[in-house]
């Protein structure tokens, strides 16, 4: 039971990756459009989903609270200084979105134009580097814990974790966007030369990818194939993508935001918090709640986290078709 947890964790975590690439990516690309309407019509297409995905953010530090209490401490603690970096970043991207519209004036929405897309950035970049930096092991600070320093998240690896989640989120976002505009526009035409680059292009991030964990981590095999099935399913998505079932292939590209916590698990296994010294490990049979505070979240969490589900399937079908964004 305590992997069924931490398991349930790390798919809290990559469902919000998942659902938020798409955010991410609509935000990153808002300068492609050289028109107001344009804009707005972007703006438009994430505004009725992006709270809905960030429950799952919620969630997943509700659970990580309740489910592994020191292992959330441990994580606050070492990676204090990328947590406030994201923290600003997502409540700036949030106030873009909900502000770009609240005044009419013309300097006030290019401030906003330019907002948008740059927390989208550092959102996006941050989690991958954060997450590279814990598959392969965070330093020791003097104490003996475990700190997540500038050569961690500046470290070769973790900077592939950034570019594959910011490059599998343009993707993900030039999908989206790119639904239901008249192919003979400008920013279809944009969005559609743009796909065709960043799928060969993560498809080489990937492989990379691959090869370099391989190297630098404990558990090579796994990393690599982890890494390589992504790759496999974005290869399936971009055929998906070319026979213009462009729903299917969104959903299969988010496979490389999804990889980026399942290579924390598979690179430690059970260790929860690794560092490459060995020092400040921690692992899950000490991180794990006791067994009545999982036994209240089993009653509790549990079919709260299916209705979110449910919640998360009807927003999505209701206000994600193409068909909305179109008559928005």
């Amino acid at each position: 039971m305590d992997v069924f947890w931490y398991a349930l964790v790390g798919l809290l975590l990559a469902g919000y990756l998942a659902l938020e690439s798409v955010d991410f990516g609509v935000g990153m690309l808002l300068p492609l459009a050289d028109t107001e309407t344009g804009r707005a019509r972007m703006r438009r297409g994430v505004v009725p989903l992006f709270l809905a995905n960030e429950v799952w953010l919620v969630a997943f530090a509700g659970l990580l609270f309740g489910a592994l209490p020191l292992l959330e401490g441990e994580l606050l603690s070492a990676l204090r200084i990328p947590v406030v970096l994201l923290l600003t970043a997502w409540f700036l991207r949030d106030a873009a979105l909900w502000f770009r519209t609240a005044h009419p004036g013309d300097r006030w929405r290019r401030a906003w134009d330019v907002v948008l897309p740059v927390s989208s950035l550092v959102l996006a970049a941050g989690w991958g580097a954060v997450l590279a930096a814990l598959t392969r092991g965070l330093s020791t600070h003097g104490n003996g814990h475990a700190v997540a320093t500038a050569g961690d998240l500046l470290h070769p690896f973790a900077l592939l974790g950034a570019a594959v989640a910011v490059v599998g989120s343009l993707r993900q976002g030039s999908l989206f966007a790119g639904r239901g505009l008249p192919a003979d526009t400008s920013l279809a035409v944009r969005l559609g030369r743009l796909d065709r680059v960043l799928t060969p292009v993560l498809l080489v991030l990937l492989a990379v990818t691959a090869a370099v964990g391989a190297t630098v981590t404990d558990a090579p095999v796994a990393v690599a194939v982890v890494a390589v099935l992504a790759a496999a399913v974005v290869y399936g998505s971009g055929r998906l993508r070319a026979a213009g079932r462009t729903t299917a292939a969104l959903v299969l590209g988010a496979a490389p935001l999804i990889a980026l916590p399942v290579l924390v698990g598979a690179a430690n296994g059970t260790t929860v918090l690794a560092t490459r010294s060995g020092d400040g490990v921690l692992h899950l049979s000490r991180a794990i709640a006791d067994s009545a505070s999982l036994g209240l979240l089993t009653v509790t969490v549990l079919p709260f986290l299916i209705a979110v589900v449910l919640g998360q399937v009807w927003i999505w079908r209701v206000f994600g078709r193409a068909d909305h964004h179109r008559t928005a």
